[in-house]
């Protein structure tokens, strides 16, 4: 009995001066290959949220960006099309960004969403006609 507390002695001691056994200071300084991997699932709608937020701040390579990774994940998501053919547009590029209106109204078309296909083509007509009241115009971001 006296012996193993001893064991239990040295090893408090050795543990408290930093002073502990290969084995045992091995399993305590670093996590195990299990416990230190952690899985985090990204679907393409977390890809819109920030693209969505990039665009509101005038954040348009994020944006479009963001946008990318969520067409990229999931190429029937119009909203990525939409989000990204604003921020193209708000950059002036406007053959892209019409390109990516008419896919985002394509692909609300085939999944039956009426108000993303009617949005999509309101931001194209803006985009054809830049000298109407409608008309898609930059943000005073200068405050």
């Amino acid at each position: 009995m006296k012996g193993i507390y001893n064991i239990v002695t040295v090893l408090a001691l050795s543990l408290g001066m930093g002073i502990a056994p290969p084995a045992i200071a091995e399993n305590l300084s670093e996590p195990s290959f299990r416990e230190s991997q952690t899985v985090i699932e990204v679907d393409s709608y977390d890809f819109v949220v920030l693209a969505e937020e990039a665009l509101e701040v005038g954040d348009y390579q994020n944006a479009i960006f963001h946008a990318n990774r969520a067409i990229d994940i999931e190429p029937g998501l119009g909203n990525g099309y939409l989000i990204r053919g604003q921020a193209l547009a708000y950059q002036g590029e406007i053959p892209a960004a019409i390109a990516d209106l008419k896919q985002a109204a394509q692909v609300y078309r085939q999944n039956h969403n009426q108000i993303g296909y009617l949005l999509a083509q309101q931001y194209l007509r803006d985009l054809n006609a830049p000298t109407s009241p409608q008309a898609l115009t930059l943000p005073d971001l200068t405050n």
